[in-house]
């Protein structure tokens, strides 16, 4: 079942974003040291759904298999996907899709009309997954809310 965390779930949500990072370390632009290092005051605040920010899993019976989050910044019109990652014992099973969806549906309902995000240009999977569920490749973005690595290619969602 896809829900959104909230501040009781950071425990679990931390679990999760290690072990993404310790199982495909070269996704991410975080590394597995520095999100080690990180007080429970920040995984509580990444677990806690606002009006700016949500993280959303895939919770199979109290056990978190997969995560997506998104946050909106200074841009009115544009929400941010970051921090996908689905476990490898369930990929290809389309949770993927529906945390995307998830995604999407979220940034509707707090009035964006984008959805951008960037992938490593090795990440032939993730490209896949974007391509599939209708993101299409764009320039580098002139506001990025986050530093991209120098490969990243950028997509974005016209809701």
């Amino acid at each position: 079942m896809i829900r959104g965390t909230d501040g009781a779930d950071w425990q679990r949500l931390r679990d999760l974003r290690l072990r993404a990072l310790a199982t495909d370390p070269d996704a991410f632009l975080a590394s597995l040291e520095r999100m080690r290092e990180l007080p429970e005051s920040h995984w509580r605040e990444r677990a806690t759904p606002s009006e700016t920010q949500v993280t959303l899993v895939e919770d199979r019976d109290g056990d978190f298999v997969a995560s997506v989050a998104a946050f909106v910044a200074d841009d009115p019109d544009t929400a941010y996907l970051v921090g996908m990652w689905v476990a490898p014992e369930v990929r290809g099973t389309g949770i993927a899709v529906l945390l995307v969806e998830h995604v999407l549906d979220w940034a509707r309902e707090h009035g964006r009309t984008r959805v951008v995000l960037s992938v490593k240009r090795s990440n032939t999977p993730a490209v896949l997954l974007y391509a599939k569920c209708g993101f299409v490749e764009i320039a580098r973005p002139a506001q990025m809310p986050y530093e991209p690595s120098v490969d990243n290619r950028f997509y974005a969602f016209d809701l």
